[in-house]
């Protein structure tokens, strides 16, 4: 009996370890992949700016849904989630030159199976950057 159970045992750590293995690993390929898209994201803001709040939440999705197809993620553009607002501002109606923001990107948490529980709901990634150059500067 006892070698029936070490048998039974030892089986479901063959199987579990590795979905646990692939699990982590696409969590961590999802978080890359959210990393660099907000990076870009953060970067077209930064040297770009915008006239209002929805023209520049225009242009981050622009932006993003650029990125993801043309670098094929596996990421779609229905699962990101994009916040950005300013957190420090010298004009309220008009984003200007040095005005602050934070960019926040979020995405259901990526599952590979559900026989691993998890905590986390959504992975997320925020940054914050500075309006360096307005297209009306150029």
């Amino acid at each position: 009996m006892g070698q029936l159970i070490a048998v039974i045992l030892n089986v479901m750590v063959l199987l579990l370890v590795p979905l646990g293995l692939l699990q982590v690993h696409t969590v961590i390929q999802a978080h890359n992949e959210l990393l660099e898209i907000s990076a870009a994201a953060a970067k077209y803001v930064s040297n770009h700016g915008g006239v209002n709040d929805a023209v520049v939440q225009q242009q981050v999705k622009r932006v993003i849904s650029r990125e993801l197809r043309e670098k094929q993620f596996s990421l779609t553009e229905q699962d990101v989630a994009v916040s950005i607002v300013r957190t420090q501002s010298a004009d309220p109606a008009m984003w200007s030159h040095e005005d602050e923001f934070m960019l926040r990107l979020e995405i259901p948490y990526p599952r590979f199976t559900n026989l691993l529980p998890t905590s986390s709901r959504t992975l997320a990634v925020s940054r914050q950057g500075t309006i360096n150059v307005m297209d009306y500067d150029l």
